[in-house]
């Protein structure tokens, strides 16, 4: 484990965010501090399963007060649907071989009893949602909770209808999305996802610009191991989405705030991290490049020279 962090640092991630299944991954963790520093800083959130009760909802409430010199449990992780390629994603209508019309959480008022569970203790959650009703489903969810609270976030959001798109910044959820997913599809939508799909749904792919520019807070991603971890090239692919994703890419400015004070706001840290500036977390990387000028493909390339984790330098370009 200790290897696959320290690679994560080098091209340029020193704090990510690692969705872990229980308590096993926290002993793992501090059996692996107790012998080195960690190169990155992590931020973990456990599962809540579609079956949990009382035990469960208390042990995954119990786990936020877990933490090491660089790693803490910060949030929960719950699925609202599967995949588009697998048929599983929940979808408004079905996808063109009659699938995708059901939920994870086969009764999704179980899944709304959860959200709710830990809301009410001020546990923020993160929800995998690829279609557009499972998105719908989770705004529904955080819309029913009232003002105040954590912040809760929506994991993927792949194909998204017209009347979602404000509703992020409406009710301050943020959109966590991952641009290399892109270059799965096809611009011609003859690539799986987009035959499922259809014309109309793919047109809808991967909203980053539009979800930015009506104000919601847009973290960027990688989805790792799905795609790899570089952040040169989650830049570069937010810059210039691929395939299906014919939105528009971001600005400069907004794929490298994706990355830094957009990622800490989604993840509630944004008050020590996400800035350069006194008070905050010295978790940066430097690169030789300027991510905001620098155009996509040069970006990609562009050599990481510094990483620091907690103003400890973990990677150095001689």
């Amino acid at each position: 484990m200790f290897q696959v962090v320290r690679g994560v640092a080098a091209p340029g991630v020193p704090g990510p965010n690692f969705f872990v299944g229980g308590a096993d991954d926290l002993d793992l963790l501090t059996a692996v501090e107790d012998k080195h520093d960690l190169p990155v800083r992590l931020r973990l959130a456990p599962w809540c399963m579609p079956g949990d009760g009382p035990d469960e909802f208390a042990g995954l409430i119990g786990m936020q007060q877990k933490h090491g010199r660089t790693w803490r449990v910060g949030g929960v992780k719950l699925f609202m649907d599967g995949t588009v390629e697998g048929g599983t994603a929940w979808l408004e209508h079905a996808d063109c071989h009659g699938e995708g019309t059901e939920a994870f959480w086969l009764d999704p008022a179980d899944y709304r009893h959860a959200v709710r569970t830990l809301h009410q203790v001020g546990v923020p959650t993160a929800t995998h949602a690829i279609g557009d009703a499972a998105v719908r489903h989770v705004l529904d969810t955080i819309e029913g909770l009232g003002a105040g609270g954590p912040r809760h976030r929506v994991e993927h959001i792949e194909t998204l209808a017209d009347d979602q798109v404000g509703r992020f910044a409406g009710l301050g959820v943020a959109a966590s999305m991952q641009p290399p997913h892109t270059a799965y599809t096809r611009a011609d939508h003859t690539d799986e996802w987009s035959r499922r799909l259809g014309d109309e749904r793919a047109a809808r792919a991967w909203r980053c610009r539009d979800l930015r520019e009506a104000g919601a807070i847009l973290a960027l991603g990688s989805d790792w191991p799905i795609a790899p971890y570089d952040a040169r090239q989650i830049l570069a692919a937010a810059l210039e989405p691929r395939g299906a994703a014919t939105g528009g890419g971001l600005s400069g400015l907004m794929a490298l705030e994706g990355c830094t004070s957009h990622a800490a706001l989604a993840s509630s840290t944004e008050s020590v991290s996400g800035r350069i500036a006194p008070g905050f977390l010295a978790d940066l990387t430097a690169l030789a490049l300027d991510p905001v000028t620098t155009p996509a493909d040069e970006l990609a390339e562009s050599p990481v020279t510094l990483t620091m984790t907690g103003g400890r330098v973990v990677f150095e370009r001689p």
